[in-house]
């Protein structure tokens, strides 16, 4: 065996095996409050041991901590996609992706937003999106005024605010139509900004 054929296979067990902690973790969760899950019954779950557990993680917050960066990194991935010359596609195609990324890419990710006890990974994913938002408007506006930041505000809050109710019943309204509401009510917010810069 090459130590390149060594380290991938290294690396593919790590990758299992953060998984299968990962996994075991929404489990218990589903039942139990995080703070009263122990590292023991974790690694149990997860058939691994307390040994190689601590290999990986210093405790439970570390993989809440990791899973939020993972998530905050692939939708920095799908924002730079985004394409500027038209926000309602764009945003529609945004929605799909948000979801998607949740649900279905990475389905633990689902139970992580459902059970965001700290509320700060909302804050972080809004974060992302408000970045992005602030600089697609800059371009739209050929400017940074105070206006754009209060529209960027709006429209970012609107946005994840209107996922996050549709995402507790999504079985009442289809996302399409949901994604298509978020679309254009962003598309009247930048249509209203760039009117408004032109007459200043």
């Amino acid at each position: 065996m090459t130590e390149t054929t060594a380290r991938h296979d290294s690396d593919k067990r790590v990758i299992r095996t953060k998984k299968a902690i990962k996994a075991a973790l929404f489990k218990i969760m589903e039942e139990k409050d995080i703070s009263s899950i122990t590292i023991s019954e974790l690694s149990q779950q997860a058939s691994v041991n307390r040994r190689t557990f601590y290999m990986h993680y210093r405790n439970i917050t570390d993989i809440l901590d990791e899973i939020e960066g993972e998530l905050v990194e692939a939708l920095g991935q799908l924002v730079k996609q985004f394409d500027v010359s038209d926000f309602k596609k764009s945003t529609y195609d945004l929605f799909i992706g948000l979801n998607n990324l949740i649900t279905v890419d990475f389905d633990y990710y689902f139970h992580l937003v459902r059970v965001d006890m700290r509320g700060m990974l909302s804050s972080r994913l809004k974060s992302v999106i408000k970045t992005s938002t602030d600089q697609l408007l800059e371009r739209v506006s050929n400017r940074n005024t105070a206006t754009s930041n209060v529209v960027s505000s709006f429209i970012v809050g609107g946005f994840f605010n209107t996922y996050l109710e549709w995402h507790s019943r999504p079985e009442e309204i289809p996302i399409e139509i949901v994604a298509n509401l978020a679309s254009c009510l962003v598309e009247t917010c930048v249509d209203n900004l760039h009117d408004q810069h032109q007459l200043m």
